[in-house]
């Protein structure tokens, strides 16, 4: 006699299903996308150091890292984005972004503790940007779609200053100076321009920046009390 019943396969229910793995292929080439990425960005940064905007070439950039022009348009598409991105891996945030996040506590009451910590971080920051902020300058000269990209950097900063400077108390502030003028005086005295004033032609050292700008942002905001 022929049992009828059929045996039914259940599945296990309410159980997600499993993520499929990424390929140890897949992810190889990923891998290897981000090393060339890195290698061309690394390259473009020292050409842009050596001649400039105007005259460095995708030509030498690949050949500096050892690829092809057509693996640089791939990758980057043109020189421009180039630029962009060697701003963009030497600058992490602007000094009044990062000092809100480095800054103890017990030092955000004492305005010259907060400007020297503004100082030093403004001098950390001129370290990295440096050439990111030589080569915009120079390019802005030939190339409006990069001339329009330094603007718009430095409208971000001055708005950074400003967004950091209307927290602090009126009364740290020289009397009769307002909170937005001193985000300006900070902004142009803490910028590219002064870097490159101080340390590409009067020689300053990184040290000598930092302090002039400390002792500058001190004497140009801060009433006579404030000082110390």
């Amino acid at each position: 006699m022929t049992d009828s019943r059929k045996t039914k396969t259940t599945e296990p229910r309410g159980e997600p299903p499993k993520p499929r793995r990424v390929s140890r292929q897949r992810e190889a080439g990923e891998a290897t996308r981000r090393e060339t990425r890195r290698r061309l960005l690394a390259a473009a940064k020292a050409e842009f150091a050596e001649r400039g905007y105007a005259a460095a070439t995708v030509i030498r950039i690949a050949e500096r890292a050892d690829m092809s022009v057509q693996t640089l348009y791939s990758n980057w598409g043109n020189k421009r984005n180039l630029l962009r991105a060697v701003m963009e891996s030497s600058v992490t945030g602007e000094p009044p972004a990062v000092i809100t996040a480095t800054l103890d506590p017990a030092d955000a009451a004492h305005p010259v503790r907060v400007l020297a910590h503004l100082s030093h971080q403004y001098r950390l920051l001129a370290e990295r940007a440096a050439v990111g902020w030589q080569t915009y300058r120079d390019g802005a000269g030939v190339d409006p779609d990069i001339a329009a990209d330094w603007q718009q950097l430095s409208d971000l900063r001055r708005q950074a200053f400003h967004a950091f400077f209307a927290r602090l108390p009126a009364e740290a502030l020289r009397p009769g100076l307002t909170n937005a003028v001193a985000a300006d005086t900070a902004w142009v005295i803490a910028s590219p321009d002064v870097h490159d004033l101080l340390v590409c032609q009067a020689g300053y050292s990184y040290d000598q920046l930092e302090e002039w700008v400390g002792d500058t942002l001190g004497a140009a905001l801060l009433g006579g009390t404030e000082r110390h």
